[in-house]
């Protein structure tokens, strides 16, 4: 009995072990512990039947309890892999996301000028920034610019 034990005792670190009479027949439950976060990797093996019949059934019901067992733990441990793999490719996408729509803003204290040089605005005022002559007294018409961003676009990381 303690050989078949062995494997599902190994995989989730603790087992109890409990014994009672209901009637004639006996009820063994086999119990693993451990720090399974999944509940269904928690889930006792509970066997009710005769001394006679758990003699000649127990190892095989314990083997095939231990396989279904293994499987889960390793099916929840690839999903969990899966799942955490899948959260980092998340946030790599939406830094870059955000790294990528910072680098082609451009700051509002900078603009081109139409020869493709670029100025601050805190530079020193040049002949093609003053008002034209001909305009003295007007108002100058408001300059047609994008609006600033004020934020990520959540949008654009879906």
């Amino acid at each position: 009995m303690f050989v078949e034990l062995e494997p599902l005792l190994k995989s989730c670190g603790g087992l109890k072990l409990a014994l009672k009479m209901k009637g004639d027949a006996m009820v063994v439950v086999v119990l693993p512990e451990g720090e399974a976060k999944d509940t269904a990797l928690r889930q006792p093996l509970v066997m009710t039947a005769t001394a006679a019949e758990l003699d000649a059934g127990f190892a095989e019901h314990l083997a095939t309890y231990t396989g279904a067992h293994a499987s889960l733990a390793e099916q929840v441990a690839a999903t969990t892999a899966i799942l955490g793999e899948a959260q980092k490719a998340q946030v790599t996408k939406a830094t870059k996301a955000l790294s990528g729509k910072a680098g082609r803003s451009t700051p509002a204290s900078v603009k081109a000028t139409p020869d493709g040089d670029v100025d601050d605005d805190d530079s020193e005022s040049t002949a093609s920034d003053a008002p034209a002559v001909g305009n003295e007294g007007k108002e100058d018409a408001p300059a047609a610019t994008e609006p600033v961003s004020s934020g990520t676009d959540l949008a654009s990381l879906f």
